[in-house]
């Protein structure tokens, strides 16, 4: 159950503070792979969270992890889930044949987890810092042949 704890809260985290920063110029040469190996994580702390700000995020999504597997999954995936994290297994989610309204719902739920972090940990700057972010990855997007 720790080994989970680990892997939902990373790729909640990743999905709620890295995504901005995801999709960043198109480095070439030694420095794509140096961006393309470089952990999101590391990418992430372009916001400066304190330790503090990190583990109250942490308790958040911990508590999302905790609340999905409980509510959204049925008795046979819990248990299968909680097999695999036991096993170390990773993308575990993935082996669950999670229907699509339980997909819709750990994504609705993932997505309110990180809306909280934002409105409850985030100081006014870092969401500003994170809505500028979003802002250059929509432009990237945007443009034609990008």
């Amino acid at each position: 159950m720790k080994k989970f704890s680990l892997i939902l809260p990373g790729a909640i985290a990743l999905l709620m503070v890295a995504t901005p920063f995801a999709v960043q110029a198109r480095p070439s040469g030694l420095l794509a792979q140096q961006t393309q190996q470089q952990p999101k994580r590391v990418r992430a702390n372009k916001l400066n969270l304190t330790d503090t700000q990190k583990q109250q995020a942490k308790a958040i999504q911990e508590q999302t992890r905790n609340e999905i597997v409980s509510q959204v999954l049925t008795q046979a995936q819990r248990n299968q889930y909680n097999a695999a994290v036991q096993q170390g297994q990773k993308g575990s989610w993935r082996s669950l044949n999670l229907t699509d309204a339980q997909k819709t719902e750990i994504r609705n739920r993932m997505q309110a987890s990180r809306q909280r972090v934002e409105r409850e940990v985030l100081t006014q700057a870092q969401r500003d810092q994170m809505q500028q972010f979003r802002n250059q990855q929509g432009q990237r997007r945007s443009r034609p042949g990008a």
